[in-house]
Parts: C-alpha cells; sequence; structure tokens
C-alpha cells in the first residue's frame, strides 16, 4: 500500500476497502456529496481556460478567494493580493467575487440533484449534499448513480468530485479533497480516513498551530487521544466535529426545497380566434393561481401566457408586475390589454399560464384615517397599466450615484426600485449649462459646499455651491468657480 508523502493525498494513499455487498438489517443512511471546486468562477461567467481570479474583501483587506489553473499554474495562488498575483502572471484577469451568483447556481444544481434523491441539502460551502441510502437499488448502484448524477450537474454546466460516505460530513471531506472514493460502512471511516492530514480538515488556523506543536500530523493521531483531554485542551468543538467525520453526528442537515412554480393549461373544445371566446379560460387560469398564491400566502413578480396554434409557433405574452400581485383581476386586466394588441398567427387550441418568479406575500397596511394610501394605490395600478400599453421602456424613475458632482450624480432608471434611492439635497432642475450670474444680485445662505472632484477621469472642477435667491425670489443653485479667472454660475433651480 502507497503512503502520502508530504500530506499530499491520492487515491492510493487510502486503504483498500472491501467490495463485497452489504446486507444490513436495516438499510442506513448514505450520503453523497458533490463539491464544485470551480464554482465561484464559474458563477462569475469567466473562462476557466484563461488565467482568471476571483477577489474579496477580508477584514478590510483585499485578497483573491479562488483562481484558475492557468493561474495556479503560473504560481498565483488563493490569498495573495490583486498586486502580487499581476506580478507574476500580469495577462491574469481579476474580477470580484459575486456571492449572489453562486447562490442562483447552488439552487439550480441542487434542483438538478432532486430528480436522484428526496432529500438534498446545501449546509456544506460549494457543494450538494443527497441522502442515498434508498435510493441506489432504484439507479443500479452506487457507481451507475455517481456517473448519472454527474452528467446531470455537467448538463447546468458545473464540473464536480463526487463520493460517498456514511455521514455527511466524511463525504464533504472526501469531495473536498478530491477523492472519489464510495464508501458504505461506518466501522470503516475511522480506518479510511486515519492519513488525512490536519490541514485538510478545515479547522482554525490557531487550534492547527496547537496541534502541529503537540506532534499530532493526521485525523488518526487525533483518534488516539483521549476525549475528556482533547474537550479540555482545544474544547468541545474539535471533538464534536471528529465525531461528524466517524458518523456519530446527530446534527440534522437542511432540507433543501424546489422553489414554488405555477402551471396551469386549459385545452380548448374546439379553434377559436376572437379574444371574447377563449378569454374565460385565461380567467379560469388566473383564478387557479391566486388560489395557489393564496394556499402558500405568497404573490407573483409576473407570469406569461402561452396561446398553442396549430401548426404554428405559440404565441406568447408575459407581464412583470411592478409589485407582487395575486390578485386575479388585475392580472385579467393586464393580460386582457396586451392580448387586445396582439396579432394571433391562427387559432387558439390551448393556453397555458405559467408563474416562475413567487415572492413571499407582503400585505399591505391600512390606516384608520384617510391618509392617501388608497390613492396610491390606484396610482401604482395606473402606472402598471400604462407601462404594460406602452412597454418597459416607457417610464423612468429618478435615482442617485455615488457622485459628489451634480450633473454626474442623478439619473433615470427603468426600475421602479430606483424610486427608494435616497437623493441629495439638491435641484431636480439642473441647466443643460451652468450660466453666468452676478453675485451682487444674489441673496446667499451663509452655507456652503465645496467640491474638488473627478481628476480622475477627464472631468476636474473645484468649485463653492451656495443656495441663493435671486430678485424674482426664485431658490437657485449657485457655485462660485475656484479655479483661476473663475466666475459665479447658476447651476440649477428648485421647485
Amino acid at each position: 500500500m502507497n503512503t502520502a508523502v508530504a500530506g499530499v493525498l491520492t487515491p492510493d494513499s487510502f486503504p483498500q476497502l472491501a467490495t463485497e455487498p452489504v446486507v444490513p438489517s436495516k438499510r442506513p443512511k448514505l450520503w453523497l456529496c458533490a463539491y464544485f471546486p470551480e464554482l465561484a468562477l464559474t458563477a462569475a461567467g469567466l473562462d476557466l481556460r484563461q488565467a482568471v481570479a476571483l477577489r474579496e474583501q477580508h477584514k478590510g483587506r483585499s485578497g483573491l478567494c479562488a483562481v484558475s489553473e492557468s493561474a495556479r499554474q503560473a504560481g498565483v495562488a488563493a490569498g495573495m493580493t490583486p498586486a502580487a498575483a499581476l506580478a507574476l502572471c500580469p495577462g491574469l484577469q481579476i474580477r470580484d467575487r459575486d456571492s449572489r451568483m453562486e447562490q442562483i447556481a447552488l439552487s439550480r444544481l441542487a434542483d438538478a440533484a432532486l430528480a436522484f434523491s428526496p432529500w438534498v441539502s446545501l449546509d456544506c460551502p460549494n457543494a450538494v449534499l443527497l441522502e442515498v441510502g434508498t435510493c441506489l437499488t432504484l439507479f443500479g448502484g452506487a457507481e451507475r448513480l455517481r456517473e448519472s448524477l454527474r452528467q446531470a450537474l455537467l448538463g447546468v454546466g458545473y464540473k464536480c468530485v463526487i463520493s460517498l460516505a456514511p455521514s455527511p460530513a466524511a463525504s464533504e471531506l472526501l469531495a473536498r479533497l478530491n477523492l472519489e472514493i464510495l464508501v458504505r460502512r461506518q466501522l470503516e471511516l475511522r480506518f479510511l480516513l486515519g492519513p488525512v492530514p490536519l490541514a485538510g480538515l478545515g479547522l482554525d488556523n490557531d487550534l492547527l498551530k496547537r496541534l502541529s506543536r503537540t506532534g499530532v500530523q493526521c485525523l488518526a493521531d487525533l483518534w488516539r487521544l483521549p476525549r475528556d483531554g482533547l474537550a479540555r485542551r482545544y474544547s468541545t468543538a474539535l471533538l464534536r466535529h471528529l465525531d461528524a467525520l466517524a458518523g456519530n453526528d446527530n446534527r440534522v442537515l437542511r432540507q433543501f426545497h424546489r422553489p414554488p412554480r405555477f402551471a396551469g393549461s386549459r385545452e380548448l373544445p374546439t379553434e377559436l380566434e376572437k379574444l371574447e371566446h377563449f378569454f374565460p379560460a385565461v380567467e379560469q387560469l388566473a383564478a387557479e393561481l391566486a388560489g395557489f398564491l393564496r394556499q402558500r400566502d405568497a404573490a407573483a413578480l409576473g407570469v406569461r401566457l402561452s396561446l398553442y396554434h396549430y401548426r404554428q409557433p405559440a404565441s406568447r405574452i408575459e407581464l412583470s408586475f411592478r409589485v407582487p400581485s395575486r390578485d386575479a383581476g388585475h392580472c385579467c386586466r393586464l393580460l386582457r390589454e396586451k392580448l387586445e394588441r396582439t396579432v394571433l398567427p391562427a387559432p387558439v387550441l390551448s393556453l397555458e399560464l405559467v408563474s416562475e418568479a413567487i415572492a413571499p406575500f407582503q400585505p399591505q397596511t391600512f390606516s384608520l384615517f384617510d391618509d392617501g394610501q388608497e390613492r396610491e394605490q390606484d396610482w401604482q395600478t395606473a402606472l402598471e397599466q400604462l407601462q404594460n400599453r406602452l412597454g418597459h421602456q416607457a417610464l423612468q424613475y429618478p435615482a442617485a450615484n455615488a457622485e459628489h458632482r451634480p450633473e454626474r450624480a442623478g439619473f433615470l432608471s427603468y426600475s421602479a426600485a430606483a424610486i427608494d434611492a435616497p437623493l441629495s439635497v439638491r435641484p431636480v432642475w439642473l441647466l443643460p449649462e451652468p450660466e453666468a450670474v452676478n453675485p451682487a444680485e444674489l441673496d446667499c445662505l451663509p452655507d456652503s459646499e465645496r467640491i474638488e472632484s473627478g481628476w480622475w477621469d477627464g472631468g476636474p472642477l473645484r468649485r463653492d455651491y451656495r443656495i441663493a435667491y435671486d430678485r424674482a425670489g426664485r431658490k437657485l443653485l449657485v457655485f462660485r468657480n475656484l479655479n483661476p479667472g473663475g466666475g459665479w454660475y447658476c447651476h440649477g433651480l428648485f421647485g
């Protein structure tokens, strides 16, 4: 039997396990872990054939958190500063890590894994855990199950390392060490995991240093030590970690559930051309959607209506609500508005209404007194109907940038969420170009704001801004140009 050299593990470093079938009296739990070493890079949309890396902020310091194989061959490693990595590999492409995209990718992978096991968990980072003790016979054994799962996850776009063990912690450890080992008996775990070095256990750096000073080099050395002594010196957290690896942990993993999705369809009794003839079926589907959402205390962010024709491509109507809704009447009004302006290529044979963007329902708060809430709700409904009629790009909302220069601080956004962005105390109406004014004709308030910015992007300016009133009583935003030869200018008017 080969042994591990200098802390490097290979499949030959581990004892060979018995391969005879096991027929226990009670079927034990088996955990299959699919680990994705390149998850962060792939979720960021990077080309792994190139030298690429991701960076993140940790304790106020920027460092690399993931690097591609090409970058590793050039000497770049996780934990380096971007400057040090670029010195080793000048062509390295560095992007910021996007944890949100990683969570979306893991949800898609877990959704694909539900085809192989009813119990899927995302409790381990960059990994999907499946309980497959009752599924091995269905898929023809562990080997076939592993390869079928690998192909399904590869279809989502991610390569993985897959291991199987009687405990989720042991399965995750083997996969993270790039060891595709299948072990089905709990008694073999200690024998199998003994050669694992401490550096591969994911322990705290301070704890690793303390253990290494005592001569402990691998997991087998830890298991030889008395449990009460380990608890006194290194806390009970280390014992719980060891128990989890040995399969003696009673921790319950959180189960992944597929996000709710509504899909309803109607077959029409005959081919129908007029909207008045087939729209009642649309109203029935909208009522079913509303009932589906109420049962789950949820609301829809949008819907898609598909109308199927004979030997013609399906006609699709998509709606995106400004605010989550579960009002069937409101949905039908918007759908009817779009259908009246849609030319159908052929009579309709069947319909399908689908809603995949579903969010928790947030009930509106009502006041005992008339404070304008009803009028605000009517106004939002009118805006949604206007946007549905004219298109998504027809409405724009004021928003603010993190920018001191007034001419670059504000912009118009197509997102309704931008209206909640805090706008600075400045006039909405800025002049296309600042106009020269005579300061003697202005009554300036004492407070001023100095702005010296923009030297890095070709738009430098040095100004002192003030609020002033002219002789006509208008409230103005004026500034004094601090550059040599500068004067006073009016930049905007308050409403």
